[in-house]
């Protein structure tokens, strides 16, 4: 009895021992976060100073968060907050997930006043402007690195290069217009006036030779019975001309998309692959164009549809994006990717 006693014991004492391990090996394995496969995001309209930037994070098993701004600021350790930098630069955000999974990003904001700092451009030109004779245009502005020049003879943006030789056609006031890098919310304008072609004299006046006007005797009619001008019916037949278009208006008709980030673009491919989303979906960042093309971990080239297809169904984890989008109309024209696809628990190129 005493024996039987002892086994027993002992055989209950080494169960609770492996009942212990198994709810700790538990408790480890669905609390285990993949350093590799962690996905957090910075979201910002414009990557300006002053400006509310959201930091979310979609990490699998993720408990705890600490979101280092680098700013000095005090550290955030909400899964899901935004944070506004006074000053613009570089700053290194840090994300510390479970207490053991340390991630950086590099994010640089640039200054919310700078344009403000700039100011409109300054249109420079010479005082005398004739028709048919080059003149030389020039602006002052020291950050411009494009420029987008009209001279108000119905021909829109016809050049574009920093000091432009441009001749008139035809006389009057010419309203010069001057974007500068392509903001369109700060064009210069500036009003000339085009004198006309000065025609010189290629004989003297002959004084002995001229004939004095008649008087206005000389000239004048029998009075006859009113009657009507025929002018006044022929005008009701005279089309109207179509109200010509100004720069202004194609500038505001043109169809713009919308505006979209390359971490909002990289969690809408994340939806893409888990088949909550579509091709369809980017419709409109696109253009409509859902064939422009994609370079996929710098050696493949295919289309962005292409792009959707294979991506379909997999696991995949995005290491970088960079969108190349058009100035005028913010329409996505092309895009690099680098990413990975789990196989086999190993994250591998595709």
């Amino acid at each position: 009895m005493n024996i039987r006693r002892i086994d027993t014991r002992i055989l209950l004492f080494f169960s609770i021992i492996l009942l212990i391990a198994i709810v700790s090996f538990a408790i480890q394995f669905f609390r285990h976060v993949d350093c590799d496969d962690v996905k957090y995001y910075i979201l910002s309209d414009h990557s300006q100073s002053e400006e509310p930037i959201e930091f979310y994070d979609r990490t699998h098993n993720a408990k705890s968060w600490k979101w280092d701004f680098g700013d000095g600021s005090t550290a955030d350790v909400r899964r899901h907050t935004f944070h506004t930098y006074k000053n613009p630069g570089k700053y290194i955000v840090t994300l510390t997930i479970n207490g053991e999974c340390t991630h950086t990003r590099e994010l640089i904001l640039k200054d919310k006043y700078l344009l403000d700092k700039l100011g409109t451009p300054q249109i420079i030109t010479s005082k005398t402007i004739t028709v048919g004779q080059p003149t030389y245009f020039s602006s002052i502005s020291p950050e411009a690195k494009t420029w987008e020049w009209g001279f108000g003879e119905g021909r829109g943006i016809i050049e574009n290069s920093s000091n432009p030789v441009y001749t008139f056609t035809s006389s009057g006031e010419k309203t010069i217009t001057l974007v500068i890098n392509g903001d369109f919310s700060r064009v210069a304008k500036k009003v000339i006036y085009v004198h006309p072609k000065v025609i010189k004299k290629t004989n003297p006046l002959d004084v002995t030779s001229y004939v004095y006007e008649k008087n206005a005797e000389s000239f004048s009619l029998p009075r006859g019975s009113v009657k009507k001008d025929p002018l006044e019916d022929m005008l009701q037949y005279v089309p109207v001309a179509p109200k010509t278009k100004t720069q202004k208006d194609s500038i505001e008709n043109i169809k713009k998309a919308p505006k979209i980030s390359e971490d909002q673009f990289e969690i809408l491919l994340n939806k893409v692959a888990e088949g909550s989303k579509v091709k369809d979906d980017f419709t409109d960042f696109l253009c409509e164009d859902l064939e422009i093309p994609v370079v996929k971990n710098d050696k493949d080239l295919l289309t962005f549809a292409q792009l959707c297809s294979s991506i379909k169904g997999k696991k995949i984890k995005i290491e970088s994006i960079r969108l190349n989008k058009d100035k005028t109309t913010n329409c996505v024209k092309g895009l690099s990717i680098n990413y990975k696809v789990k196989k086999y628990m190993i994250w591998v190129k595709d």
